[in-house]
C-alpha cells in the first residue's frame, strides 16, 4: 500500500507561515534597531542646554565639554560598530565622521551661535534617523530620482526633522528670534538635507546630510537673521 500524503494546503482561516508577511517591527534586525537608536538619541542632547545655564558665546569650558561628548559618541560608536553593522560592513569611518564633524566644527568655530551646530545635530539625528526608519518599516513607492529610496523615508525626514530642528534653533538662538523665523530656518535646512540624503551617491549619507545641513543653516541664518 502506498503511504498516504498529507495535504500541503493550510486549514481554512489559518495563516500559512511560508507566505505570511513579517510583522512591521520585525522588518528591521536587532542590529538595525540599535543603529537607529544610536543615531536618533543624540538629537535630544540639546534639550540639556535648555535647563543648564551657559554663556553666549559658549565659554571655553562649555566647548570643551561638548567636544568631549561628541568625541565620546564617535569613539564609542567606532569601538562597538560591529554591534550595529549591516551585512558586509566591518567599519564605516565616513558614517561616524559625517555625523560628528559638522556639528563639532560649527560649535567650535562659531561659538556665538551655538544654535547652528545644534540644529545640524537635530537634522542629522532625527531627520536622517527617521528617514531610514520610515523607509524600512513603511516601504511604499520609490523616489523617481532614486529607486533605492522611498517617499515614506523622504517624508519622515521632513515631518520629524522640520519641527524639531526649528525648536532647537529657536530655543538656543541668542538674541532670541521669532518662532516663525525659526520655522523657516529649520524647514529650509531640513528640506535641503532631505534632498541630499535621497540622492544616488557612493558618498555616505551622513556626510551628504551633514554638509547640506551645515551650509543651509549658516546661509539661512545669514539671510534671515544676520551675524
Amino acid at each position: 500500500m502506498a503511504p498516504s500524503v498529507k495535504s500541503e494546503t493550510p486549514p481554512a482561516g489559518s495563516v500559512d507561515s511560508r507566505t505570511a508577511r513579517p510583522g512591521l517591527l520585525s522588518r528591521m534586525s536587532p542590529a538595525e534597531w540599535r543603529r537607529r537608536l544610536l543615531h536618533i538619541l543624540p538629537g535630544f542632547l540639546p534639550v540639556i542646554l535648555w535647563f543648564k545655564y551657559h554663556r553666549d558665546p559658549l565659554s571655553a569650558d562649555c566647548r570643551a565639554w561638548l567636544a568631549l561628548i561628541i568625541a565620546g559618541i564617535g569613539i564609542a560608536t567606532a569601538v562597538r560598530y560591529r554591534s550595529i553593522a549591516r551585512r558586509g560592513e566591518r567599519s564605516n569611518p565616513a558614517c561616524i565622521l559625517g555625523y560628528t564633524l559638522p556639528v563639532f566644527l560649527l560649535l567650535m568655530l562659531i561659538p556665538a551661535h551655538a544654535e547652528l551646530g545644534l540644529t545640524v545635530l537635530a537634522v542629522l539625528a532625527v531627520g536622517d534617523g527617521f528617514a531610514t526608519l520610515g523607509g524600512i518599516l513603511l516601504s511604499g513607492p520609490s523616489l523617481p530620482w532614486n529607486r533605492e529610496k522611498t517617499w515614506a523615508g523622504f517624508l519622515c525626514f521632513l515631518v520629524f526633522s522640520g519641527p524639531w530642528s526649528a525648536m532647537i534653533y529657536w530655543a538656543e538662538a541668542r538674541p532670541a528670534v521669532p518662532f516663525d523665523l525659526a520655522l523657516q530656518c529649520g524647514f529650509i535646512t531640513t528640506a535641503c538635507a532631505a534632498v541630499a540624503e535621497s540622492l544616488r551617491s557612493r558618498l555616505d549619507d551622513n556626510v551628504r546630510v551633514g554638509v547640506a545641513a551645515s551650509l543651509s543653516i549658516v546661509l539661512c541664518h545669514a539671510v534671515f537673521v544676520g551675524f
